[in-house]
């Protein structure tokens, strides 16, 4: 009988195992489903003075507007990032701000992220040619990159 005794000990063993692998699936898909949707960006746009602008001047304070729309329920992190275009060199973060987030389908957030210039758009071989603004959602492991055009990017002069 103990042959008997631990083929089921056994059997309620891998049983167990299997009922628990079930088990963290299910919490880890529904943890998934949870932030699975990346929110949508509405709209960027800069501002200095409370006016609209698409250049601004060296020693002005800037801020980027960014407006984002959950399409399903988004729970995470929001990154937004001013970065550096620089001519024939990689792009750097200039200024950056994470903001926890909790949106609901369909809902708004405008998040603002305030900078100031140090260097003018120029003319050199490796010189900045402006501000651009990238927006990354940590929990989806997505990103959001402005176009490449002037504007919507930041001249300085």
């Amino acid at each position: 009988m103990t042959g008997r005794t631990r083929k089921g000990q056994a059997f309620i063993l891998i049983l167990l195992v299997l009922l628990g692998i079930i088990v963290i699936f299910a919490l880890l898909s529904t943890r998934s489903a949870r932030v699975r949707s990346t929110p949508v960006v509405q709209e960027v746009f800069w501002r200095v003075g409370g006016q609209k602008v698409t250049t601004a001047s060296v020693g002005d304070e800037v801020e980027a507007h960014v407006v984002v729309k959950a399409t399903e329920e988004y729970v995470g992190s929001i990154v937004v990032k001013i970065r550096k275009d620089v001519s024939f060199w990689p792009d750097s973060d200039y200024n950056t701000k994470t903001v926890p987030v909790n949106l609901k389908g369909s809902q708004e957030t405008a998040l603002e992220l305030a900078f100031v210039p140090d260097e003018a758009s120029g003319g050199s071989l490796r010189s900045l040619r402006g501000y651009f603004v990238e927006v990354d959602f940590t929990a989806s492991g997505t990103s959001w990159v402005m176009e490449s055009s002037y504007p919507p990017r930041l001249k300085v002069t």
